[in-house]
This record gives structure tokens, C-alpha cells and sequence, in this order.
């Protein structure tokens, strides 16, 4: 059997007779376009695809070529010389660079031969007689299909022979007559107007005085007119005439005068440093005159226009060798300058504020005085003294209380006090309470309220009395004290009663029996000895029952008793 022998190849596998008896007859067979067989192996399918495709490549003049016989769709189509390029199974992309290749529309040495530069704009094979020629830099020029024309302008290119900046340089026009590159280092320079001279090769000699073209720019403002070099041009100056100062370039002047400095009819001259003053013009322009201003030096103040000034110096103000400075203030006073003419020096003054009325000239017053002149009367209306403590200081003026009452206050009436258990007067306690051992105590000290102050018992006793000894109490019974009963009576279930609670007379309370018992005893608990069947007998008899009271010292111990047999 044939197996896989044909279609590893590409072939096809035919068994023409496909009877049992008829073996090794299978053949291979090529794929169209090749038409061969082979019997029993495989087919030469040699074939020449340009038979068939040719006419794809023929359709745009170009070859078809079958590299490889025995492969299908490797034909090509070549584009014939001049023209290059190739494409597999399709026309090709023709190409022609005239500017390379040999034919009877291309440069060829057209070109080169006049050391020129060939390029090809268009390379398809239909565009045909488009090459150019460039002419090399510096030079300038092309032409198609033809060696270029060149020219160069040596006003303008930079080259050995050409002008560069030397007429611009010179402030003058370039020109080169004759542009073709045969035609070198024939440039010239031309003047600008007025001047019409030219130099060929080098910059021309423009001698012209500007002045006599526009010198009436200058002379219509009453100005002169300079030209400072006749070679160059725009350089011609307008000059304002003295005392006026300035100049221009090409135009006139805008003149200027400073009135302080220049010397003129309207000029200050020695006007303001004659006064030692400083003179200003505060506008230059040449329009404006008389307006020069004379200052007066610091630390003086004051300014005119067009004359001296009137200098003033407020010697309380400024500061200068013979001002006041802080003198005045210093001392609280206020400082006066009658006369601010600055002529007029140390005549400052201090004043001192009201109610002194002192001053002194160049110096510090002596504003002593006592206010209690002027405001003693507020102390006076209080019943209290006046007193100013120091007469050179303001507003320090004291309202002192009359003893024995104390206090004082600055400025007004004092809010006096008077403890009458402290000082000294005909209603104080003086020693009323301390001789017997009591405190004193003031609850009102206002100076207007006496006699309330109290004597106070000391602890344990107890009592008070107002502008009086106090009459003391104490009662054994109730508080703590060395005499006092505490917790006898208590304890013994007994009452405490003290007879006499004078705070002299102790250890006098007694302890007394609860009833039925009326046994008393002082300072002790009493022996309160009762026999309670005598009180309560009647509630065991009546029930025919004994009664037993077993300690007639103990209360609620009684017993009744039933007889026997019960």
C-alpha cells in the first residue's frame, strides 16, 4: 500500500484498480497546475508557474521568474532594468532614481560634473525627467533635469569673499551687483542719507553733518545742535543753553533747571544759605520757575517758597543743646515755650499743675503745696483731720480719724472704726471684762455706734452682758468640769439637779431617787432604799399569792409568790 508516500509530498493517492488481485498499481499524482503521475511512487511536479502567472507581471512590463519549480506560489515579478524592486506572487513597486541609476532620462554626471548635488523627488518609474541639481552652499540655485544656475549674494551669505557685518557694522546698506557665484568679492557699501557715497569691498566714508538736516529740531526750542561724528548717522544731539541743563539724541531736549543750584533771574542764590537754611526746586522743568523752597535746618521747623524761611523751634518739643527734653515731664510738670522763634533759645519754661501755680524758666518749679488747703473741708464734714504727706505730689491728701476711733483714706472722708474693747474711751470696757476673766467682744466697731460691746463668759460657763461684766451660770448637771456630775446620777438611774448654778458655787449638784424612793445625796449618787411590796403588795395578796422585793436598793425587782402547795 502507497501509506502516507504521496501525501507527505502534497500528491494525491489513486488506486486506479482497486480489485484484490490487482496490487501495486496505486499511483501519485501532482496538484494542479502539474499534471504528472507516478506509478507505485511519488510524481515529478515540476512545474514553471510563469506558464500561467506570467501575464500578471507582462501587465506591468515587468519579469516573471519561478525560482523553484517545485514549489507552489514562489513566482516573482521583476521590474526591469533601469528600474529596481521585485514582489512574490503580485506585481512589484517599481522604482527609478535618476539621480543612480543609467538610462536615457536619468543625470548620469550632469550633476556632479558641475559639483552640484543630484536628488530624485519622485522614484516611481512614471515620473521620469524630475531629478534636480542643487547648487552647494553658500551659493543658491536649482534646476530640474539640467545643472543649476548658481548665484550667491555676499550681502548675505557668509563665504571668504563675502561682507559679513562689515557695512551693517558701519551702520550703512549692502549690496552685491552681480549675484552669480563666477562673481566674487564685488559687494559694496553704501551710505545712508544724506550721504551717497559707497566702497566696494569695504565700508564707505559717510562724512555728513546732521545738523544741517535737522538742526531746526533743536534751534525751534531755543536749543544748539551738535553732531559729535559726521561718519555716523542718528547721532546728532539737541543741547539745551545754560543755565538750562540737558540733551537729546535725534530730538529735542527736555530742559531742565534746578533753581537752587543754577545761577538765573528766578534762581534762589544765596537766599536760603545765607540763613543756614537748605534750599530744594522741587520741579526741574525749565516751565516751572520760582517755586525753589527755603527749609529751615532740624531741629528748627518751617519752609517758604521763593524766600527765607520763619524758622520756629518749640524747645519743649525737639530735641537741641538748650531744649527741655524730659526735665518738665519727668517732674509731672508741663513744659512751655513762650517764643518758638528759633532765634529765640532757653526761654522753655516748667509749669507746675494746678493748684500750684509756680513755674521756672530753663528749669524744674518748686510746686510745693498743701492740698489740704484746697480739699481739708471733706475731712473736716467727717470729723476727721487732713494731712498731705508730701506737698510736692498730687492727689495724696489723707482723711485721717479722730482718736479713739482709727483709720484713714486718700482723697476723701476714711471709713473710721472704733473697737471699744481695744481703745481707749468714756464708753470702752476698758478692763471690765478681762478683771473677771471674761472676753470682750465689739460686734459694731463703726465709730458712730458705742456702748454695745459684751462680756462672755469662759467655758463651761455660760452668760453674756452687753457694756457689763456677764453673770456667769454653770449648772453641774448639764456640762463637763472637773466639780461637775458627768455620769453619776445617770448611771445610778438617779436625777441630777444643781441647786445653785452661780458659776461660784460648785460641787453642789445631788444625785436624787426616782420615786417611791425621796433619798437625795450631793456630789454622789444616793441610796435610794425602798421596799416596793409596800407599793405594789396588793397584786400578789389578791391572788392569794406572798410578795418579796429581794434588793430594796434595785427598782422593779418584786416578786410575787404562789403558796404551797401551788
Amino acid at each position: 500500500c502507497a501509506g502516507t508516500t504521496c501525501s507527505d509530498v502534497g500528491q494525491t493517492c489513486i488506486d486506479n484498480s482497486q480489485s484484490a488481485t490487482s496490487l501495486s498499481d496505486w499511483e501519485c499524482v501532482c496538484p494542479p497546475p502539474a499534471n504528472a503521475t507516478q506509478v507505485n511512487g511519488v510524481a515529478n511536479c515540476s512545474f514553471d508557474e510563469c506558464t500561467i502567472k506570467g501575464s500578471a507581471c507582462e501587465a506591468h512590463d515587468q519579469t516573471c521568474v519561478d525560482p523553484n519549480h517545485l514549489v507552489d506560489d514562489d513566482w516573482t515579478c521583476v521590474c526591469k532594468p533601469p528600474a529596481v524592486g521585485s514582489a512574490t506572487a503580485t506585481s512589484a513597486d517599481c522604482v527609478l532614481d535618476e539621480c543612480v541609476e543609467t538610462c536615457p532620462t536619468c543625470a548620469g554626471t550632469t550633476c556632479s560634473d558641475a559639483g552640484q548635488t543630484c536628488d530624485d523627488p519622485d522614484k516611481s518609474v512614471n515620473s521620469t525627467s524630475d531629478w534636480t541639481c542643487t547648487c552647494p552652499p553658500p551659493s543658491n540655485g536649482t534646476a530640474v533635469a539640467n545643472a543649476a544656475t548658481c548665484i550667491i549674494d555676499e550681502c548675505t551669505y557668509t563665504c571668504p569673499t563675502c561682507a559679513d557685518t562689515t557695512c551693517s557694522a558701519a551702520n550703512q546698506n549692502c549690496k552685491d551687483n552681480d549675484v552669480s557665484s563666477s562673481s566674487l568679492n564685488d559687494w559694496e557699501c553704501i551710505c545712508k542719507p544724506p550721504s551717497n557715497a559707497t566702497a566696494v569691498g569695504a565700508a564707505a566714508v559717510c562724512v555728513v553733518d546732521e545738523c544741517n538736516l535737522h538742526g531746526t529740531t533743536c534751534t525751534g526750542q531755543n536749543q544748539t545742535c551738535t553732531d559729535p561724528d559726521q561718519l555716523n548717522a542718528d547721532d546728532w544731539v539737541c543741547q539745551c543753553v545754560a543755565p538750562l541743563q540737558g540733551n537729546a539724541t535725534v530730538s529735542a531736549a527736555n530742559c531742565t533747571i534746578d533753581e537752587c543750584v543754577e545761577t538765573c533771574a528766578t534762581c534762589a542764590a544765596d537766599t536760603c544759605s545765607k540763613e543756614g537754611q537748605s534750599c530744594n526746586d522741587p520741579d526741574h522743568s525749565s516751565l516751572s520757575t520760582s517755586d525753589w523752597v527755603c527749609t529751615c535746618p532740624p531741629p528748627s521747623n518751617g519752609s517758604a517758597i521763593a524766600n527765607t524761611a520763619t524758622c520756629q523751634l518749640d524747645e519743649c518739643v525737639e530735641t537741641c543743646p538748650t531744649c527741655a527734653g524730659t526735665t518738665c515731664t519727668d517732674a509731672g510738670q508741663t513744659c512751655v515755650d513762650q517764643n518758638q522763634n528759633s532765634k529765640s533759645l532757653s526761654d522753655w519754661e516748667c509749669v507746675c499743675p494746678p493748684p500750684a501755680n509756680a513755674t521756672q524758666v530753663v528749669g524744674t518749679a518748686d510746686c510745693s503745696f498743701d492740698e489740704c488747703q484746697l480739699q481739708g473741708s471733706a475731712c473736716l464734714a467727717a470729723g476727721q483731720t487732713c494731712e498731705d504727706p508730701n506737698l510736692l505730689v498730687d492727689d495724696d491728701w489723707l482723711c485721717k480719724c479722730t482718736p479713739p476711733s482709727v483709720g484713714q483714706a486718700t482723697g476723701g472722708a476714711a471709713d473710721c472704726v472704733l473697737d471699744e474693747c481695744v481703745e481707749t474711751c468714756p464708753t470702752c470696757a476698758g478692763t471690765t471684762c478681762s478683771a473677771v476673766g471674761q472676753t470682750c467682744n465689739d460686734p459694731n466697731k463703726a465709730e458712730n455706734s458705742t456702748g454695745d460691746w459684751t462680756c462672755t463668759c469662759p467655758p463651761p460657763s455660760n452668760g453674756t452682758a452687753v457694756a457689763n461684766a456677764a453673770t456667769c451660770i454653770i449648772d453641774e448637771c448639764t456640762y463637763t468640769c472637773p466639780t461637775c456630775a458627768d455620769t453619776t446620777c445617770s448611771a445610778a438611774n438617779q436625777n441630777c439637779k444643781d441647786n445653785d448654778v452661780s458659776s461660784s458655787s460648785l460641787n453642789d449638784w445631788e444625785c436624787i431617787c426616782k420615786p417611791p424612793s425621796n433619798a437625795t445625796a450631793v456630789g454622789a449618787a444616793a441610796v435610794c432604799v425602798v421596799d416596793e411590796c409596800n407599793l405594789h403588795g396588793t397584786t400578789c395578796t389578791g391572788q392569794n399569792q406572798t410578795c418579796t422585793d429581794p434588793d430594796q436598793l434595785n427598782a422593779d425587782d418584786w416578786v410575787c409568790q404562789c403558796v404551797a402547795p401551788l
